[in-house]
């Protein structure tokens, strides 16, 4: 079994001050950095995600602050991969499905924002199906806690939700 941990869009329009702000936005950031800290100890491969969209778009423009990933997450992330998406599935016409197919990824661990968007949509891409996959709680976060829990609750149907 080897595994991944993807890191979905935590990026500064998330944040205060930002396009589009998530509640529990820095108790997530928080939680993911210690998910990656987790992953990097263990061997995992960890690989993060960044949404980049139209510059005509309310949030994520390219150029922009808000589009940049998180400084608490880049720094944990160091030199991991970084995945550029315009979807919301980080699998959807990205080089994600390859960078893990070609690691030998089994179980692929995702965390990230927004829990109802792009963590959900990635956790049940069709890139995904023959893939273990788990949702680590503690770094996901949505425009509501209530729609965060509500996307988890939903997704461990299908997935382990830790």
């Amino acid at each position: 079994m080897k595994k991944a941990l993807i890191v979905i869009d935590i990026q500064n329009d998330y944040f205060p001050g930002g396009a589009f702000t998530l509640e529990n936005a820095d108790a997530a950031c928080k939680g993911a950095v210690e998910a990656i800290e987790q992953a990097k100890h263990d061997g995992w491969l960890v690989v993060g995600v960044q949404h980049v969209n139209s510059p005509h778009a309310p949030a994520f423009k390219p150029g922009t602050k808000g589009v940049k990933i998180h400084s608490a997450i880049a720094a944990a992330l160091g030199d991991a991969p970084i995945v550029v998406k315009n979807e919301a599935d980080s699998f959807f016409e990205t080089n994600l499905e390859k960078i893990v197919r070609e690691a030998g990824i089994t179980d692929i661990y995702l965390t990230g924002m927004m829990t109802q968007h792009c963590v959900t949509h990635t956790a049940l891409s069709p890139q995904a199906l023959d893939m273990n996959v788990h949702i680590i709680a503690k770094g996901c976060a949505a425009p509501a806690q209530a729609l965060s829990d509500l996307a988890l609750q939903g997704l461990s149907a299908r997935c382990d939700v830790e």
